[in-house]
């Protein structure tokens, strides 16, 4: 924190522009005496060993450790750390993301409440902290001797992906030195795998709770006042639309996405639309990739992308990506585990498809790992596919031409999402560890 010697506002300085280094609410109350020659610019003199005592502030309690937020695309992130910064006065949020000031300024634009409380990462910034909470794997680990240093007890969400896989040694090798750390309090993971994965390997008084799946942004729950936008009355095909508009939403991290069954989406689309007779197709891709990943991903004989109706969107913050997803029909997902690296594998549903699904969108997806262990009845909450583009185009078809099934499988979707991915599970239930954590660490 930055010491204020003297604290003062000129008249002659836009309150837009003002730099607010740090503030303490409701200290005081304070008596305003009128000047007399300038009755409309009133005058407080602080005594400054007062002033001092407010702004000598000890460090934050506990700190959010984290190599990717505030970007504003990891919205779960930006879910779940605006939900525990409004329930822990006493938290920070530290991060060694590399473009740390563009990404705090769009977030800080977006969320200006919790601005000040999120630092980039600097080495001692965590001395006298009780508490530390990661998500991810490498994160945690790349974290570990510095918390060891200081001798912090830490607690951490275990995702897949972020350096988790299953059966990779490498992988192993980052989970055993996290499981085996005397400062690890507790455990959140996300997977029924991921928690058999580690009780086989976690020393057996360790805490670990498991929350399926992921947070959620709460602006999903809140309903959307009638008349404020063109999507606030939901539509679908077959219910108030003649055109089915079908989603791939992921991220590449491969030359076209094979791990995320981006090429399987292309042949499927590619296949539906050279059919003699035309669908009532529109097609959106959502994330990083690009018409050259199209062409490079489809099979040979495929129609060229610029004669499909297809539209890229590129990367998509949660605001705009729920408006999006309120438009749209179905979002198909033919991930594919062990590809990406030998260990990777994806959660189900994954993040995209629980954004989509909390808007009414129809979940097209794989598991080949069994993960979704009953919780949604396929072809009724969601439609299984197997990761290849033939199944994904017969899930299409089939959807296509039974046009009321896609409201009916939608809204019966966002039925159980709603209830899976609520707040009070997510969030409720990550705030409960940690106040356990908290308590332990006084």
């Amino acid at each position: 924190y930055t010491m204020v010697d003297t604290l003062s506002l000129h008249d002659a300085l836009p309150i837009s522009d003002a730099v607010f280094l740090d503030w303490v609410d409701d200290v005081t109350v304070m008596q305003v005496a009128p000047r007399d020659r300038f009755p409309l610019s009133d005058l407080v003199e602080l005594n400054m060993n007062w002033l001092s005592k407010w702004f000598r502030r000890p460090p934050p309690a506990w700190w959010i450790l984290d190599d990717f937020f505030p970007n504003l695309l990891t919205g779960f992130r930006v879910a779940e750390y605006n939900a525990l910064l409004d329930r822990f006065p006493g938290l920070r949020v530290a991060s060694t993301y590399g473009d740390f000031d563009a990404a705090h300024a769009q977030y800080a634009r977006l969320h200006p409440r919790h601005a000040h409380r999120v630092l980039r990462y600097a080495p001692g910034l965590l001395d006298g902290a009780r508490l530390v909470y990661l998500n991810f794997l490498n994160n945690a680990v790349a974290f570990l001797p510095e918390l060891e240093r200081a001798r912090i007890p830490f607690v951490a969400t275990l995702y897949p992906g972020g350096g988790f896989g299953l059966d990779e040694a490498d992988s192993d090798a980052k989970l055993a030195r996290l499981l085996g750390s005397p400062l690890l309090r507790a455990l959140i993971v996300t997977q029924d795998v991921t928690r058999a994965y580690v009780a086989a390997r976690a020393p057996a008084a360790l805490p670990v709770t498991e929350i399926f799946g992921v947070v959620a942004d709460p602006g999903y729950f809140e309903p959307v006042p009638l008349g404020s936008d063109p999507a606030a009355t939901r539509t679908w095909y077959g219910s108030g639309k003649s055109v089915c508009d079908v989603a791939f939403v992921a991220e590449n991290y491969m030359r076209i996405g094979e791990n995320k069954g981006f090429p399987a989406f292309v042949a499927a689309i590619s296949a539906l639309c050279a059919a003699a007779t035309p669908l009532p197709l529109a097609v959106h891709v959502v994330g990083s990739f690009t018409p050259e990943h199209w062409r490079a991903a489809m099979p040979a004989g495929a129609p060229d992308p610029d004669t499909l109706p297809l539209r890229f969107h590129g990367r998509l913050e949660t605001s705009a990506l729920r408006a999006f997803y309120r438009q749209v029909d179905v979002v198909v997902s033919p991930n594919r585990p062990r590809v990406l690296h030998a260990g990777n594998f994806d959660g189900f549903p994954t993040g995209c498809c629980v954004e989509g699904a909390l808007c009414g969108v129809v979940m097209v997806a794989s598991d080949p790992l069994g993960l979704n262990a009953g919780r949604y009845r396929e072809g009724v909450e969601f439609v299984r596919i197997e990761p290849d583009g033939a199944d994904v185009a017969r899930a299409l078809r089939a959807l296509l031409s039974d046009p009321p099934s896609v409201r009916r499988i939608g809204e019966a979707g966002q039925a159980v999402t709603r209830r899976l991915f609520a707040p009070d599970v997510q969030i409720g239930g990550r705030i409960a560890v940690l106040e356990r954590a908290l308590r332990a660490a006084h």
